[in-house]
């Protein structure tokens, strides 16, 4: 039975209206319905008063209008404005065409509302922490539909039958250099990462060899590997899946909440210069060190925060910047991070100068400081 995602209904009810008529007339097989008047706005999102922030379309306006807001909110800055990809670490371009040929709409969804733990990609999910519920996740998949030029055509029910061991030599010779050992560590997709795995299915994989990405990195392997050697590559990033991580772990305090956020109180002025817009990872290492004063924050959303964060820092959203300020003494110089390593942190060191601060970003990153021993930890707390 051919079923409407809800992307496609609600895009279809702006049709009607007039609008994007010719690009969504088609129907595809995904999952979901909504019980929700596909016309009527998704609620508005908390996002902050940070400084700065475009405000949020009113309530009337379209789900697609309140989308666009949000993806370039919280996608945009890593990948791209248009989808492009590439506009910070990497990050793929999710407005390619063949990629949103095969791309189900949960793909996206879930990719939104869950992340991809251990990398760039936060969880933007309420239920994580995260500022969108499911109907302004609905209006970015919106968004970014409105970007396909081709109808979706799921290849989830591909048959794909491949040995992984024979899988090796291939992947070694043309995925390793872009996707890492056994699929993490590489400057491209985590092709092992458990969410990744848990909703692209062997048919979007093998597609993916066989068509590519026009204008990324990922070219169209047909060249190079007949049927049997891209279904062993597949066979082989599937034999790397492991169970998604389903437990519910504490968040880090909300706003009104953070406690104690200064570092060394009774220390030196740090030696930042407070007109640079970045510090090294290793003079605010030494600074530390020293006893110097100060508070990092980190700009990230809170599920990434508690997988892991720079010990002492405490949790600052980038979007959320100015609930939070309050309880930041404005004596205090103020170290921003996140990892892609300066988009979010970036503008989060804006709306604290945007408020009276003295703020740098860290310029690494916080997998810089990581990969160099310096102390981190995970847990919601400091």
């Amino acid at each position: 039975m051919v079923v409407m995602s809800k992307a496609r209904t609600m895009l279809d009810s702006l049709a009607l209206a007039g609008a994007l008529a010719a690009i969504f007339a088609f129907a595809s097989i995904a999952s979901g319905c909504d019980t929700r008047d596909p016309a009527t706005p998704a609620p508005p999102v908390d996002a902050g008063t940070t400084p700065g922030a475009p405000s949020l379309p009113g309530p009337s306006a379209s789900p697609l209008e309140l989308g666009r807001e949000l993806y370039g909110r919280y996608c945009g800055f890593c990948h791209g404005a248009q989808g492009q990809g590439y506009a910070a670490d990497s990050s793929p371009a999710i407005g390619n065409e063949e990629f949103l040929a095969i791309a189900s709409d949960e793909f996206l969804r879930s990719a939104i509302t869950r992340g991809r733990p251990g990398t760039v990609m936060s969880a933007w999910g309420k239920d994580k922490g995260g500022p969108l519920d499911a109907s302004s996740v609905d209006a970015i998949v919106l968004a970014i539909r409105a970007w396909q030029k081709r109808p979706y055509a799921s290849v989830d029910a591909l048959a794909v039958t491949g040995d992984a061991a024979r899988g090796v030599a291939p992947y070694e010779t043309h995925c390793k250099g872009c996707h890492g050992a056994e699929g993490a560590g590489g400057p491209l997709v985590s092709l092992s990462n458990p969410e990744f795995l848990a909703t692209a299915s062997d048919g979007f994989l093998a597609t993916t060899l066989e068509r590519g990405r026009p204008l990324t990195p990922m070219g169209i392997f047909t060249s190079v590997l007949d049927a049997q050697g891209r279904a062993d590559v597949v066979a082989l990033v599937r034999s790397w899946q492991k169970p998604i991580d389903t437990a519910v772990v504490p968040l880090p305090p909300a706003p009104g909440a953070l406690g104690s956020v200064v570092l060394n109180p009774g220390g030196p002025e740090p030696n930042f210069d407070p007109a640079l817009d970045f510090v090294p990872a290793d003079l605010v290492k030494a600074e530390l060190d020293r006893g110097a004063t100060m508070v990092i924050a980190d700009a990230r959303a809170p599920s990434d925060y508690v997988a892991m964060h720079i010990r002492g820092a405490v949790s600052v959203p980038f979007y959320q910047v100015a609930s939070y300020a309050p309880e930041v003494p404005k004596e205090r110089f103020v170290v921003t991070y996140c990892a892609c390593p300066h988009a979010i942190s970036g503008q989060a060191r804006d709306a604290f100068r945007a408020l009276g601060y003295r703020s740098s970003v860290l310029d690494e990153g916080v997998l810089v400081w990581r990969d160099r021993g310096y102390p981190v930890r995970g847990g919601a707390s400091p």
